[in-house]
């Protein structure tokens, strides 16, 4: 994309001489944008590192429902369907795009509220108050979730007078949303808030065999709860709690590769997710701050699909399957730490220190019909984790950043095949910032990171390989950890006018034993077992960049855009192909999102948003590539007092832009010749909302 450079050339030459607030109507009254998921808060703007933040005014800009709609926004942010939303991420090409009978660690982790939800597709948005993207390695801050990111969601919470939002949203395929959030204060001490949201739709597909326009439906119910406590001048408590109740249809693959799917047994992405957690501030001794949480959740979930997307009767040997997974997961975690004060500085260094654990258990039964075969398997995951973070100030305007976090994990797994294995490995992450604070309103930064995810167990692919007698797959019980090296160089700032907020990062990682997903086909028929490998290595390196213009004051204008170069190391797949030297998968060359405000009158607003995104790899181990897309967003607003009007449309092109992508023979009406088969997005979405605010 030649003007991708252009704009990078253009935000170099920024000024940057102010401090990083957010660009609204009037520039004087801009808002501090402050994150959350660090260990201190600290404005964007003077945080080292790349990270992006999204907030409500981001969410309205494209009419986004779930954080689907918004990762397009995102530079070097990409992700995975095969389900009825997207649930795997990836940043700067690292990330995974399946789980089926094994557990995988993501790459990218995600956060509701301190609560890990990473890898479960939930994230329902209607009372997000923030969501920041850490891109690069956060080991320190995050450990093994976060070897390539972190996504960090954070609600809205307990408000000190009665405040409160009510909106509906109607749109085409039968769709409809409505939300509620209130919050409050019980006393001067007490303090609460409580979202709701219902989400429907018939869903994008048209099922020909059944004469049905809602087998990819969507069906979710999201309730959030928090309590806040003020025991006293030094302590606070908060509760949080959550509760997920999905109940989407799963019908996205068809043979025509297009939205008419003939599948007789359509599928499912069920889910019943509650999460609970528990957080205490401590401010009362002299020489820290004491921080603490406590949080559980459990989540079934039952996934499947129409194994051979058709009839009975169409493949000439009867063949028909559908592919069931029944999942439990249930986990616990504490993390405890400590941040100085003013006066518990170690010389002139502020420090963190802290204590992670959590246990997590991982249940799987796959149901295959065709061959009327059950696969069970149970994983126990615990992890331990120290960690410190060190800030010292050199000299006027120049500080170093050290930290470091030393993590152990213990695996036992056991299944019907009679497998048992226990991994267990020790890993570290790190990160080296030198900082050059320009003044108040600028930031330089050299930045040095380590990042590392865990292994696992190949456990089904290892039960196959023993069936089929295939020695070679059984050296591949397991996977090694996978370790990340960055280094970056950023710049942040805005001009002094506050008009023009700017930030840019130029990076450059090593992957070394990266993980990669292979395929098991031991008897060449249609079923499949996916297995992860190690790779040899993997370099990614590219820039990122965000800028909030305000042109005048009546148009506000945000730029983000991305340039990735990716490269397999040494890899050649159980089949033989090499693939040595080529993209990663899910890695996009160039990305961009343009979008523009346009206050046309005090109470009409027009917003219009323009992303695009290059082709890419489906995966390490094939070669079918997904189509470079561009996509416009288009909202026209009417704020009357209290109530807000709104006419919409997302993807206004209708273009079909591809999320989950495979390459093998399928269709028996041309003898199961080998083809790209892709699940696409939404098409075009036209809706009408309107909410009312006190």
């Amino acid at each position: 994309m030649r003007f991708i450079p252009s704009l990078i050339t253009l935000t170099m030459a920024i000024p940057v001489v102010a401090t990083a607030e957010q660009i609204n109507l009037d520039a004087a009254s801009l808002e501090r944008i402050e994150v959350q998921g660090d260990f201190r808060r600290h404005s964007v703007q003077q945080l080292s590192g790349s990270i992006a933040v999204l907030t409500d005014d981001d969410v309205k800009r494209t009419s986004a429902q779930h954080l689907d709609d918004l990762l397009h926004q995102f530079a070097n942010v990409n992700y995975t369907s095969g389900a009825s939303r997207g649930r795997y991420l990836q940043v700067r090409g690292v990330g995974e795009r399946s789980e089926y009978s094994d557990t995988i660690n993501p790459s990218v982790g995600v956060l509701i509220d301190g609560i890990d939800y990473s890898g479960m597709g939930i994230s329902a948005i209607h009372d997000i108050a923030q969501i920041e993207v850490f891109r690069g390695p956060e080991a320190t801050r995050f450990g093994a979730n976060a070897l390539a990111g972190m996504l960090n969601l954070t609600t809205k919470g307990p408000s000190i007078a009665p405040e409160g939002k009510f909106s509906a949203t109607l749109a085409n395929y039968d769709s409809y949303q409505l939300a509620g959030l209130f919050s409050n204060a019980i006393n001067d001490s007490l303090g609460f808030s409580l979202a709701l949201e219902q989400q429907t739709s018939d869903g994008f597909i048209e099922n020909g065999y059944l004469n049905r326009n809602d087998t990819n439906n969507i069906d979710e119910f999201t309730a959030r709860f928090k309590l806040r406590y003020q025991v006293n001048q030094h302590l606070m408590l908060q509760l949080i709690t959550h509760l997920v109740d999905q109940d989407n249809g799963f019908d996205a693959f068809s043979l025509d590769n297009n939205r008419t799917t003939l599948s007789d047994e359509p599928g499912q992405d069920i889910i019943r997710s509650k999460a609970l957690a528990l957080q205490a501030e401590y401010t009362g001794a002299e020489y820290f701050t004491a921080f603490g949480q406590i949080s559980w959740l459990g989540a079934n979930s039952d996934y499947g699909f129409d194994e051979d997307w058709a009839y009975a009767g169409i493949h000439p040997d009867e063949y028909i399957s559908t592919d069931r997974y029944l999942r439990d997961r249930e986990q616990l975690s504490v993390d405890y730490r400590l941040v100085s004060t003013p006066e518990g500085k170690l010389g002139n260094s502020d420090w963190v220190f802290g204590i992670y654990a959590a246990n997590k258990q991982f249940d799987l039964t796959r149901i295959v019909f065709h061959k009327n075969r059950q696969f069970d398997n149970e994983l126990i995951r615990r992890n331990l984790a120290a960690y410190a973070e060190l800030t010292t100030p050199l000299n006027p305007g120049w500080s170093v950043i050290t930290g470091l976090r030393a993590e152990r994990y213990d695996d036992d797994y056991a299944d019907t095949s009679g497998n048992q294995i226990q991994n267990h490995d020790t890993m570290w992450g790190a990160k080296l910032s030198l900082n050059y604070q320009v003044n108040q309103q600028a930031l330089i930064y050299l930045l040095a990171s380590r990042g590392y995810k865990v292994g696992g167990v190949n456990g089904e692919a290892l039960s196959k390989a023993k069936d089929n007698d295939l020695a070679a797959l059984q050296t591949k019980a397991s996977f090694a950890p996978e370790t990340l090296y960055n280094a970056e160089f950023g710049v942040k700032g805005s001009a002094l006018d506050q008009s023009v907020v700017a930030r840019v990062a130029a990076f450059y990682m090593w992957r070394d034993d990266m993980q990669v997903k292979g395929w098991l086909n031991p008897n060449s028929g249609p079923e499949f077992s996916g297995f992860i490998d190690n790779a040899g290595s993997g370099r990614n390196y590219g820039i990122e960049m965000e800028n909030r213009i305000q042109v005048n004051s009546h148009l506000a204008v945000f730029i983000s855009a991305s340039w990735l170069k990716t490269k397999l190391g040494n890899y050649t797949t159980i089949a033989g192909d090499d693939f040595t030297g080529r993209e990663q998968a899910q890695a996009p060359r160039f990305q961009y999102s343009v979008a523009a405000d346009w206050y046309i009158t005090e109470p009409l607003t027009f917003n219009i948003s323009l992303q695009g995104k290059d082709e890419f790899f489906y995966s390490d181990g094939h070669s079918a590539r997904s189509s470079r897309y561009e996509l416009v967003n288009l909202r026209l607003s009417y704020q009357l007092e209290q109530w807000n009007l709104a006419l919409w449309s997302r993807n206004a092109l209708d273009k079909d832009i591809g999320v989950r992508g495979f390459y093998f023979g399928n269709d028996p009406r041309d003898g199961y010749e080998a083809h790209t088969y892709e699940q696409f997005a939404e098409p075009r979405r036209i809706g009408v909302s309107a909410s009312y605010q006190f």
